[in-house]
């Protein structure tokens, strides 16, 4: 009766379990928009679903519950490295990642050859700022399945970045010096614009700055806030930056503000404009052009331009979105924390 339902619920014949499984660890899928496609042919992998499904809830201690009692029945070697993964990611959601280490490590024991856990481990490490040994896991994971190579470039080049921080520019060089970088990735810009500026070379560390900026225009952020840790953003600096790169929003204000706190009003009024004018639902933007207008007297645009921004408020973005998944916030990282993308966070009103 139970396979009747089960046929009855897919209609159709379904992948390897391994495709789904493979799909599932990159921890990047709505599980419940793929359900007709989940190979469920046995009680066991059918309580799997259930289990992946009230995780998805939110339910995880029903989830553990069904899951941790899988792990007493006899199992065959596709349907316990689902299982493994599974409750790993379960205590991972939960927020219990000593005990997804735990499950991980097992998974590991008993399928050395399956990259795929040594990822999630690493991702874990990654996590609780073990660096090092994240590295580690993903070279494995890399060397078994070369899919995890863009995890672990990223990867390495937050440890490099680490490194820098802590002052250890020596082992930053070393890791950079072996990356093998075949297309633009502005995080390695970033990282070696850092290196750059923290040995004393501040024209080379300028320039990549520049390089990571123009490559991407949505990652200006982290770069504007190198180049002003170690030589400060002046206005003729920022001048600068937008000759070379354009006008963007973030840049815009920058300039706009120093121009106001240096009480060069009228030549603050002219960059607010020009920015109103190109982004006219920036918040921050909007603000300074309406205070600079307020007091030059000009009472009545103010309220006109605070009309029409009214109107505009509730398609206000976010400062940051993710091209990939649509996830916004205000605060920005090289990784998005709901797809687990490298670099696909950008600023919204760049778009």
């Amino acid at each position: 009766m139970f396979r009747k339902f089960i046929n009855l619920l897919t209609g159709r014949k379904n992948p390897p379990l391994s495709e789904y499984f493979k799909e599932l660890l990159i921890g990047k899928l709505e599980l419940t928009r793929h359900l007709p496609e989940i190979d469920i042919e046995s009680p066991v992998n059918a309580y799997i679903t259930l289990a992946i499904l009230l995780k998805e809830k939110g339910e995880f201690y029903k989830s553990l519950k069904i899951l941790e009692r899988l792990k007493r029945e006899k199992l065959s070697r596709d349907e316990q490295k689902l299982l493994y993964l599974n409750l790993a990611l379960t205590y991972k959601a939960a927020g219990f990642l000593d005990r997804a280490e735990q499950a991980l490590k097992e998974g590991i024991s008993l399928f050395p050859s399956e990259g795929l856990f040594y990822y999630e481990l690493a991702l874990i490490y990654k996590v609780s700022g073990k660096l090092e040994e994240a590295v580690d896991l993903l070279e494995k994971a890399v060397e078994l399945k070369g899919e995890f190579l863009d995890e672990l470039l990223h990867t390495k080049l937050y440890l490099a970045d680490s490194y820098i921080d802590r002052g250890r520019t020596d082992k930053a060089f070393r890791i950079l010096r072996k990356l093998d970088i075949r297309v633009p990735v502005p995080l390695f810009y970033y990282v070696m614009s850092k290196l750059y500026y923290a040995v004393g070379e501040k024209e080379k560390g300028y320039r990549k700055a520049l390089q990571g900026m123009k490559l991407s225009p949505g990652h200006v952020a982290p770069f504007l806030k190198v180049i002003d840790e170690y030589e400060g953003l002046s206005v003729d600096k920022l001048y600068e930056i937008i000759e070379e790169t354009g006008t963007l929003a973030i840049t815009g204000k920058l300039l706009a503000e120093r121009l106001i706190k240096e009480n060069r009003k009228e030549e603050a009024f002219r960059v607010l404009e020009k920015l109103n004018e190109k982004f006219p639902n920036d918040p921050e933007a909007k603000e300074l052009f309406l205070r600079l207008l307020w007091e030059s007297g000009k009472r009545k645009q103010v309220v006109d331009e605070i009309e029409k921004f009214l109107l505009d408020l509730k398609k206000r973005k976010k400062e940051f979105k993710c091209r990939n998944c649509g996830y916004e916030t205000d605060n920005f990282d090289w990784i998005c924390p709901r797809c687990r993308q490298w670099e696909t966070l950008e600023i919204g009103g760049e778009d």
